[in-house]
This record gives C-alpha cells, structure tokens and sequence, in this order.
C-alpha cells in the first residue's frame, strides 16, 4: 500500500494569508498562462522551475502564485520541513524588474510570517540578488542537486557511443517491442506498472519527496494541458519502461525515466525514441540531478563526451 501522508500539511491559516496577498495554487490550467513569461527569461532555467515539475510534486511541494511586475512570483510549500520557500521568478530579468518583484516577495513572507528562503536559484540569477541592497544570505551549493547538462551534438555523439549503440539496436534485434506515444488515457497502464516495478522493491521512506507514482498520476492525468512528450514500450505485450520529456526554449529536458533495467537496452531504446520523436532541434539537453546516487553520478557523467552542470543555489536569509 501506497503511504501518501504528508509530514507537515500546510495550515489553514497559512492558506487564508497566501490567498489574502493574491495567491493561487497553480494547476495544469496555468501552463498557458506561464508560457509567454518563459519566453522572456533571460538563460535556461533548471528543471525544477519547470511547469511540469510544479504540477508533478503539487501535494508534497504545492506551488502559489502571482502576476505582478510583468513577472510571476511563486513560492512552494515544503511539507517534509513545514516551511514556505521562494522559487525563481519566471519573466525577463532586469535589475528594476527584480527589485521590484523580490520587494513584493519579501512583504508577503513578512506577512505570512516566514523569513525569506530560496531555492533552485541558477548561477546567472545570482548577481541579481547580490545587487539587491538591504538583503543579507548565505549560499548553499548542493553538488547532489547540480543538473547534468549536454548540447545537442554532444548528448547525439553519447547516445552513438559503441557501447551505447550496441544495446540499442540489441534491444530492437533482441525483443518483440511496441512503442506507443503516452497520452493521459496511458494512466492505468503506467500507474500498474509504477505499482509493480517501484512500489514492488522500494520502501515508502525513500521517498522522502512524497510519493513517486502519485507524482506520475498528476504528471499523466495532466498530459494534455502541460507540454509534456513521452512514449511508453511493452515487450510481448507487458510493459516494460516508459520516458517523459518536456523543450521549452531550446531546453530539452529528461523530467522521468522508469524501466526494467535488466532487460538489456531498454534505457538506451527510451532515451534515443524519445530525443528522435520530441527533441530533435534542441540546443541542449538537461538530464537533471544525480541525487547523491553514486551509480547515477557515474552513468551520467559518462553518458555523453562533454557535460557541464547547472548549479541549483539555495539562499538563506540571515537573522
């Protein structure tokens, strides 16, 4: 059984303030809405500003949102600490327009009572806090959250390696596959497969971050709404891997990857499908973080002949 508790839920009182300062939780609906303040940002963002990544972990990390400024303010609620946290703003970037949205930000903190942190803060968004007069923090970069980023001909040169290449087509040699596009009427066949491949050998606790197959419901119930590409592969008839991307910008992300990865090329078949089918014209490809698994910093450092990693910063305001 599937353990969906939440350590710390946001508080009604708390709500009733978020609200009161013009705050909505944000749902598939607002893809639209986000679209042409993405357009404006200044340099990629990381993943996790991604749309489909607020939608994904919407219990555990419910995001809120505003407009002001010609830019959207946004904070999550961290339910595993209890504490409200302030996500990058998504719009162009300039040194008013900044002023005046992180002004906004740091009154409605105050008023809901918080101190201001925030989270997943890139390299080149930094010089805008650090202009910010009267804002003191420290910095913290987590080296398991950095993001593996790729260009385009350097993630093709990877997936053509020899070894690479081999379980690929071994794979389409091998096994009698089907592919299929994942839509949201694909929910009950990949949630059965989630419940059977990660439930079946992982314990409730290491997912700390709330639960894996609710977050892929919201994710796939959301298909249609949220930009998200992926395909879903059966061996004989059983299914036995799925992918899901999202490209915004000339950025291609790999936001989920689950398969039976003792079948011999899977994981190559579903990232090669999915970069042929959906990214192809990208600029680069980001492969997101390696969450201190020592094994997955290794397959994705080798993964392509050259990568460089996007910090993820977190900024804590001092007492």
């Amino acid at each position: 059984m599937r353990n969906n508790r939440i350590v710390n839920p946001i508080s009604q009182e708390m709500l009733d303030v978020i609200k009161s300062l013009g705050y909505k939780k944000v749902v598939p609906e607002d893809q639209a809405i986000f679209d042409p303040y993405y357009d404006q940002m200044n340099e990629p963002w990381s993943a996790s500003t991604c749309f489909l990544n607020m939608i994904a972990w919407g219990d555990t990390l419910p995001v809120f949102s505003k407009i002001e400024n010609n830019m959207i303010i946004s904070f999550c609620y961290e339910s595993n600490e209890g504490i409200l946290v302030g996500i990058p703003f998504i719009g162009h970037y300039d040194d008013e327009s900044f002023k005046l949205s992180f002004d906004i930000l740091r009154h409605d903190f105050e008023v809901i009572g918080e101190k201001v942190v925030m989270m997943d803060i890139t390299e080149w968004m930094l010089p805008y806090f650090e202009r910010y007069e009267g804002y003191d923090f420290d910095i913290e970069d987590n080296r398991d959250y950095m993001e593996y980023i790729y260009s385009a001909e350097s993630f093709e040169a990877g997936l053509d390696m020899q070894d690479d290449r081999y379980r690929y087509n071994y794979f389409k040699r091998k096994f009698n596959y089907e592919t299929v596009e994942i839509t949201k009427d694909s929910l009950d066949e990949i949630i059965e497969f989630m419940d059977t491949l990660w439930c079946g050998s992982k314990n409730c606790v290491e997912c700390h971050f709330g639960c894996l197959v609710e977050v892929t419901k919201r994710v796939v119930s959301s298909f249609d709404k949220i930009h998200a590409k992926g395909i879903l592969v059966r061996v004989d008839g059983e299914m036995v891997g799925f992918c899901i991307v999202s490209m915004r910008m000339g950025q291609a992300v790999y936001q989920f990857k689950h398969a039976v990865n003792k079948m011999k090329g899977i994981n190559e078949y579903l990232l090669k499908e999915c970069y042929d089918r959906f990214l192809k014209g990208c600029d680069f490809v980001n492969y997101t973080e390696d969450c201190g698994i020592e094994s997955l910093r290794r397959y994705k450092i080798h993964l392509c002949p050259e990568y460089s990693l996007l910090s993820r910063l977190t900024l804590n305001e001092k007492e």
